[in-house]
């Protein structure tokens, strides 16, 4: 009896050692399947928290749009994108800024640079030639700004409507068939001009207007509201505008085969009132009458915008 008790003890002994690496593997097992559902709800609680790699700040996106250039100008390659003190250079109309950004209140300015104009801030100016006149065909500039209200843990997507800030001016001068045989070289100036803009708005900052030197040249009126091929003096500007408060006079100087120089004074002030309101290409049109042989009597009259005026210059 005593022999097969100390048997059933060592039977009993030994099964137990053999459970307990089953004991240990069970508890083992459970801990791992709850670190892994642990996991995995984290993860969840992550995922519904943040919508972005960035949950403490913002980012932007912005679209420009281009659809206010006039069907003469050009809209740039490239351009930039100004918020608060960073800047980036951007290509084609939708562009991610590369920077993050605070959550709150910030201004975006989108802008480039064009021939003949210096950026300064948020001005942009005309460049002065060494005569102190204004460089008469800067290239066109366009800029756009918007108000950003920075969301964090989102993308802030912004549409920019880029403004056209330079137009393109034509003064035509119609001659009498012959007389653009009679000229031999000419010079003008065209004064009361608009050298500097805040690229914000487009409104003029110039303390006063300067001069630009229309540069005519014999052509051809090909415009469908006149005769075609009737002889014209011609030139093309590119303002940013007129200077209200002051007159838009141009002096127009014109040598003759007999070496006299005939001088003319005409007031364009109202037929430019308008002139920043709209940024298609803006004809002017008058009638030059050259002085007979000797005779110093010549005029310009009768000033008037010229739809799809076109010039053909020789």
């Amino acid at each position: 009896m005593i022999k097969n008790t100390v048997h059933m003890d060592r039977m009993t002994i030994r099964t137990d050692k053999r459970a307990i690496p089953i004991i240990k593997w069970t508890i083992a097992g459970k801990l791992l399947t709850f670190a892994l559902v642990t996991l995995q709800l984290t993860g969840c609680v992550k995922d519904d928290l943040y919508n972005t790699p960035h949950p403490g700040k913002g980012a932007v996106r912005v679209t420009t749009d281009w659809s206010g250039a006039s069907s003469d100008a050009v809209p740039p390659q490239s351009y930039t994108l100004r918020i608060g003190t960073r800047e980036q250079t951007a290509g084609g109309t939708d562009n991610a800024f590369n920077a993050l950004f605070e959550p709150g209140r910030q201004d975006l300015l989108v802008y480039h640079q064009a021939e003949g104009i210096t950026l300064t801030g948020h001005t942009a100016t005309v460049n002065t030639l060494a005569d102190g006149t204004l460089e008469p065909t800067p290239g066109y500039l366009f800029s756009g700004t918007e108000e950003l209200e920075i969301v964090k843990d989102d993308t802030l997507g912004v549409t920019v409507k880029m403004e056209q800030r330079i137009r393109s001016l034509t003064l035509a001068l119609k001659l009498n068939p012959g007389d653009e045989e009679r000229i031999t070289a000419t010079s003008a100036t065209l004064t009361g001009i608009a050298s500097a803009i805040d690229l914000r708005d487009g409104a003029i900052t110039a303390a006063g207007g300067k001069a630009v030197v229309p540069d005519f040249a014999p052509g051809t009126d090909v415009g469908r509201t006149r005769a075609a091929g009737q002889p014209a003096l011609a030139a093309t500007l590119r303002l940013m505008g007129i200077m209200t408060g002051e007159r838009q006079i141009l002096t127009l100087a014109v040598t003759l085969t007999d070496g006299s120089v005939q001088t003319f004074t005409t007031d364009l002030s109202e037929v430019l009132k308008n002139f920043g309101e709209k940024m298609e290409p803006l004809t002017l049109d008058a009638t030059l009458e050259l002085p007979a042989e000797g005779s110093f009597s010549g005029t310009i009259t009768g000033w008037t915008e010229v739809d799809n005026g076109q010039i053909e210059i020789h």
